[in-house]
């Protein structure tokens, strides 16, 4: 079985605009995984420069746990009054 290759259409020094290339070319290039990168390809006709996006674990800030958010919740209750009456509100009704 032949791997699919995927025309590249975007902007990359290891990539030249037009070729084919395979999924696992891409993900060697974009630094993920195989099956990560074929999973992001999957019904796509040409790939560009947001294809080659790295894995949420590699941000500016460094690795963070998926589903980890780095901006804190307040609270939209600011009285002693609207916090008595938000937790009424979470209580189910039986």
């Amino acid at each position: 079985m032949t791997a699919r290759l995927i025309k590249f259409m975007g902007s990359h020094p290891d990539l030249v605009t037009g070729h084919m290339y395979s999924a696992r070319h891409f993900a060697g290039v974009a630094g993920i995984s195989p099956n990560s990168m074929a999973t992001r390809l999957r019904r796509v006709l040409e790939v560009h420069n947001s294809h080659l996006r790295p894995t949420e674990k590699e941000t500016l800030l460094g690795e963070r746990k998926k589903g980890t958010s780095t901006v804190m919740m307040q609270s939209s209750f600011s009285t002693r009054a609207e916090k008595l009456s938000g937790e009424w509100l979470k209580r189910k009704i039986t």
